[in-house]
């Protein structure tokens, strides 16, 4: 019998810990729009509940056809609970892209990467962001080069999404210079895929994940940036637990694409400087519009942006930002040519029931045919797009 009650008692407290972390996942707004029917049911049993009467409800759908914004409660049978903003906004159209092209960033501030051998201690941390230097800002690592003066410097840095004032001591260098003792990086280059553009507000979105510091995977604090076109130089196939590329080259004399204005941890975007003359316009579907079953993605990898059958394997409206559609590479023509998905095909749009329902963003190492995708709500939402 005691055991029996230590068993009964771990379920519950299980059951309780499940339940806590449960309500602590739930979203706190739910995006619709105006007109379009939505689930009730957001993932895993967890209704919208307690819906105000300007909104039609039935057994499994909701639709809301006044914009504005509403109260609602989010319920798991009636143990995990939530208050929840409704925002019904108007329907959206977005030009799905799935171009290739070439990306520079210039971070505000420079990382810290790793110390040498001189460092004497104190104050710096691997990945932290070095913004200023006894008062004086750093824009490049030629600037952060020589900044230290005396045996000590006040440094103000950003450490995990916070800003601190660090004091650092410096050594002097047989040249007279006084120096920190770190190593630091303060710009990225590469290639990935436009995902949108958004020709009425002039902007676009790309990647679908944060352009990050490759030794310490810190995202770079943009200063400045801009996408350009791109072509494919050549495409390495992935496999279990070595994944694929592809290689880009930046075409000469040809217009910039577009400025960076923000790296966040759902893509990169910022304002069209000349349009791709690539894409065609799709309806928004947001996250509730998403299902299991077939779709289509849109990438270049070799041969010009081209439509990719996929299969949606699982839907989550509560996990990662950046993983909320597990995804698997069902067309035989890129198996042949990728063995699935690859760096560089992050931000690829994908097509579902004729509307732009999200971008490819993960790769999963150990099985190159599956990764994940972003919703493209997270994106335009990050990108200001969904402000109202």
């Amino acid at each position: 019998m005691r055991y029996i009650k230590r068993i009964l008692f771990a379920a519950a407290l299980c059951a309780l810990v499940y339940f806590v972390n449960l309500s602590d996942s739930l979203p706190r707004e739910l995006v619709m729009f105006a007109g379009r029917p939505q689930s009730r049911t957001l993932a895993g049993g967890i209704r919208i509940e307690d819906l105000p009467d300007s909104i039609s409800v039935s057994a499994d759908t909701i639709v809301a056809y006044d914009e504005g914004e509403y109260e609602a409660r989010l319920s798991l049978l009636g143990l995990a609970n939530r208050r929840i903003n409704i925002r019904v906004i108007s329907p959206k159209s977005l030009t799905a892209d799935g171009s290739l092209v070439g990306i520079k960033l210039v971070g505000r501030g420079v990382v810290v990467i790793g110390f040498a051998d001189f460092y004497p201690g104190g104050g710096l941390e691997k990945g932290d962001v070095i913004l200023s230097v006894n008062g004086k800002p750093v824009e490049s690592c030629r600037d952060f080069d020589g900044m230290a003066e005396g045996e000590k410097a006040a440094l103000e840095v950003m450490r995990g999404g916070r800003r601190l004032n660090v004091e650092a001591s410096c050594v002097l260098g047989s040249d007279g210079v006084a120096r920190l003792g770190v190593w630091v990086r303060d710009s990225a280059a590469g290639v990935g895929t436009l995902t949108f553009t958004d020709s009425e507000n002039g902007i676009y979105g790309a990647l679908g994940h944060s352009i990050n510091e490759s030794e310490t995977g810190v995202p770079f604090p943009v200063r400045k940036g801009t996408v350009e076109k791109s072509v494919v130089a050549s495409v390495t196939k992935g496999r279990r637990g070595v994944p694929g590329e592809i290689t880009g080259a930046f075409v000469p004399d040809t217009d910039t694409l577009g400025s960076i204005e923000s790296n966040t941890e759902c893509g990169i975007f910022g304002h069209i400087l000349s349009e791709t003359g690539e894409g065609e316009v799709y309806p928004v579907g947001l996250a509730g519009d998403v299902e299991v079953g077939g779709a289509q993605i849109i990438c270049d990898v070799g041969g010009g942006r081209t439509y990719y059958d996929i299969k949606i394997l699982r839907v989550n409206r509560l996990g990662s930002v950046t993983k909320g559609i597990l995804l698997e590479i069902t067309d035989p023509e890129l198996l042949k040519l990728t063995g699935g998905i690859i760096q560089g095909m992050s931000g690829s749009p994908i097509i579902q029931n004729g509307k732009l329902v999200g971008a490819v963003t993960h790769v999963l190492v150990n099985d190159p045919t599956c990764g994940y995708g972003v919703f493209i709500e997270n994106m335009l939402d990050q990108a200001g797009e969904l402000a109202g």
